[in-house]
């Protein structure tokens, strides 16, 4: 990170030892101090109770956290809680309705793509309708099996369907255990370059347990892609059912493959669907998102 920063203009990095009470020092002579994860809320505190200096807290995951009075004090004495999703405040709320909050979603990573790398990777499915997934492969969380029993149900069925999982993670193994010899789903490991394979795909699936907000919908959108993906958690705040997608229930490969054929049959709704991603994906700029940090900075 400090290498990936060293040519930012107007910003000063302080390398500390990792430790909640060095980097709440270290922020002494701040203006605002905005943790972004767990253990820097008690860094902000710190540095508010020592130097009087107010401070944000920027929660991008739904808690999970047992109860602390220390923490209760941290999100107290918080100016403003910022929350990535709805999902997020009302898990917020939940534990403490008293909370300042306000949403500021996170930005897409405006990801090029090559027209020559994109011809490829369709070229080498030819005549296929590419579902493509990307997220790390942990069913617990990102749902990946699903994907893999509706391949199986539509293996003779629907052989114009080709289903892509861009990624890496713990159940790699019991995923390739659970596709066998399966000829219309790929598993196609760590790729860097993403951008590439969003252009690539037709449609994009996302059938997540549960999701604070997730993130690569708003890449998604960026290509105009249609979406399947899960009702939970945040991704009806971007997801649209029948609108600019088509919201499932977590765990039903019958219902993925019957949005997906809504979908891939219906070229006039596929294309509203291009079409409104797109314009959607104007509202989750990088440009957005800071604009919206900093009138709050300036606010507090």
């Amino acid at each position: 990170m400090v290498e990936r920063c060293a040519d930012v203009e107007n910003l000063e990095i302080r390398e500390v030892a990792a430790n909640p009470v060095a980097v709440g020092l270290a922020a002494n002579g701040s203006r605002i101090v905005h943790s972004h994860d767990g253990r820097t809320v008690y860094s902000a505190l710190l540095a508010n109770l020592l130097f009087g200096i107010p401070y944000l807290i920027t929660r991008r995951v739904v808690p999970q956290q047992r109860k602390s009075a220390l923490r209760t004090l941290a999100y107290r004495r918080a100016a403003k809680v910022v929350a990535i999703s709805q999902a997020v405040v009302e898990a917020l709320h939940q534990r403490n309705p008293w909370l300042k909050t306000v949403i500021i979603p996170s930005a897409n990573s405006a990801f090029a793509s090559n027209e020559e790398v994109v011809a490829a990777i369709r070229a080498a499915r030819p005549g296929k309708i590419l579902i493509g997934h990307v997220g790390a492969l942990d069913h617990s969380h990102k749902g990946q099996s699903t994907i893999i029993e509706a391949a199986h149900i539509v293996a003779e069925t629907r052989p114009d369907w080709h289903f892509l999982l861009c990624g890496d993670g713990r159940d790699e193994q019991r995923f390739r255990d659970e596709i066998g010899g399966l000829g219309n789903i790929e598993l196609v490991g760590w790729i860097d370059n993403v951008g590439d394979y969003l252009a690539s795909f037709d449609i994009f699936v996302f059938p997540s347990l549960h999701e604070a907000l997730g993130s690569i919908l708003l890449d998604v959108l960026q290509f105009g892609l249609p979406i399947v993906a899960s009702n939970v958690g945040g991704i009806p705040g971007i997801v649209a059912d029948n609108v600019n997608g088509i919201l499932v229930e977590p765990e039903d490969p019958q219902g993925l493959i019957q949005a997906i054929a809504k979908i891939v049959d219906d070229d006039d709704l596929r294309e509203e669907m291009r079409r409104r991603n797109l314009e959607l994906a104007r509202d989750y700029s990088a440009e957005k998102m800071a604009d919206a940090y900093e009138r709050l900075y300036l606010s507090l």
